[in-house]
């Protein structure tokens, strides 16, 4: 893979938001031949749907990158990106990564299993340390292990690295052992897939004869309740059996809208262990990990000065290493604090409060509505749509109840608010343009109160 392509991953994450990363950015490949770049996908639905939705930012990153208009094609490889996974770990072999796995339930690969992503490559600290201790209890078939483990925190601090490590060392012990991996959008497409073909037997065989389930971001369970009782069923089999669950979540259990009160209890039956945003030391001793990892040698002073000048989360720290890392070799120039605080200076981040009436107002310039109609009682829908995204941000960035938020909305009821919150989820998770449009206005705001705190 070409060394521009992951520091564009890197931006690409920030740009179009999680949720649309993992699902359609992460599975390209990029390979660069005499024509340009070339990425790979594995269907023509995948290619148009990254022509359609992705291709003109990762054109603007490219071209930031390497200062010129890069040459893309994007060309369908069969086979090439990773399906959600069932494997089957046998003492014969080494835990695989990206790799194919065959067993009963036929040749798949684990999804979203990186192969660097262990236990001996997480750095451990005062944040995570009790989810660092259970996670390896689990992988390890602790008399004590935890069944479910829950690990909860916001985005970027390792919640899927330790569920990563979880596997690879479930998959490295002697027994033989079967595992799926995948998040939970892709429990509910495969389920989804299963209905429409009339296989849900063979679905339900596929995932209760498992010896270790781990399952990401199962708050996007929330509101589905067709998916939610599927996986309450898969879940009891498991457990009752004696079965491994792993879950995680950017919440605990009981803050997870909409979900179901028999598996909200399942999931607090186990052990809830929560990811905090690392502390100062622990943040340095992950950039030069991370460093080392990659055979680079970085300075005190230049480490410190990445931890910051970069934000709270690992992901922003790896991702504010990359940029330097790939400035350093594009422009064949030394790592210095100099060069790092020219580079990372605009992503600075500092703690800063978001009000109602700057969301209001971004939301105003964003979709060109005046904002005396984005707070009236208007139902046009372009407008309508405009002020339930507003109330969304509202209710995510400034802290404020429901009711105040209505307040601020020409005195409507906190009901409005929870509607408007609500329709924003369920369409966010379906909708790549709508999830591109929040992240982009989230990180704005974000940026602007920054600097104003700054």
């Amino acid at each position: 893979m070409v060394a521009e392509w992951q520091a564009v991953l890197q931006r690409l994450r920030a740009r179009v938001g999680e949720h649309s990363y993992k699902a359609w950015v992460e599975p390209i490949r990029c390979a660069r031949d005499e024509h340009g770049f070339r990425l790979e996908v594995s269907s023509a639905f995948f290619k148009e749907w990254v022509l359609r939705h992705f291709l003109s930012d990762i054109r603007v990153e490219l071209r930031e990158l390497t200062g010129s208009e890069p040459e893309l094609r994007v060309v369908v490889v069969e086979g090439e990106a990773p399906p959600p996974a069932v494997a089957e770990a046998r003492p014969d072999r080494q835990p695989p990564s990206r790799k194919r796995a065959t067993g009963s339930a036929g040749a798949l690969r684990i999804g979203h299993l990186m192969e660097h992503y262990t236990f001996e490559r997480f750095v451990v600290g005062p944040s995570n340390e009790l989810a660092y201790r259970a996670a390896c209890a689990v992988a390890d078939g602790s008399e004590r292990a935890y069944n479910p483990l829950f690990l909860w925190g916001g985005v970027g601090l390792g919640k899927t690295h330790l569920i990563s490590a979880v596997a690879h060392r479930f998959l490295g012990r002697a027994e033989r052992r079967r595992i799926a991996f995948l998040n939970a959008e892709e429990f509910m497409n495969q389920m989804i897939a299963a209905l429409r073909q009339d296989q849900m037997k063979a679905f339900r065989e596929r995932f209760r004869e498992l010896d270790l389930l781990i399952v990401d971001d199962v708050e996007f369970l929330a509101g589905k309740e067709r998916t939610q009782e599927e996986f309450f069923h898969t879940f009891d089999a498991l457990f009752t059996a004696g079965k491994q669950v792993v879950l995680t979540s950017d919440k605990p259990p009981q803050a997870i809208p909409h979900l179901a009160q028999r598996l909200r209890s399942r999931f607090e039956g186990g052990l809830n262990a929560d990811i905090r945003p690392p502390t100062a030391e622990t943040r340095l001793a992950i950039v030069r990990r991370k460093a080392e990892d990659r055979h680079v040698e970085l300075s005190d002073a230049v480490a410190r000065l990445i931890v910051e000048r970069s934000g709270p989360s690992v992901r922003e720290l790896e991702g504010a290493l990359t940029r330097a890392l790939a400035w350093a070799e594009l422009s064949n120039m030394p790592l210095d604090e100099a060069s790092v605080a020219a580079l990372l200076g605009h992503v600075t981040r500092a703690p800063g409060r978001v009000s109602i009436a700057q969301v209001v107002a971004a939301a105003s310039t964003y979709f060109n509505i005046p904002i005396d109609e984005l707070r009236a009682h208007g139902r046009e829908r372009a407008v309508a749509e405009a002020r339930q995204v507003a109330m969304f941000l509202c209710r995510t960035l400034c802290e404020t109840p429901y009711a105040g938020i209505a307040s601020e909305f020409n005195g409507r009821d906190h009901s409005t608010v929870v509607y408007a919150v609500r329709t924003v989820e369920k369409r966010r998770a379906k909708d790549a343009r709508l999830d591109v449009t929040i992240n982009a206005l989230e990180r704005s705001l974000r940026e602007a109160a920054a600097r104003r705190a700054a």
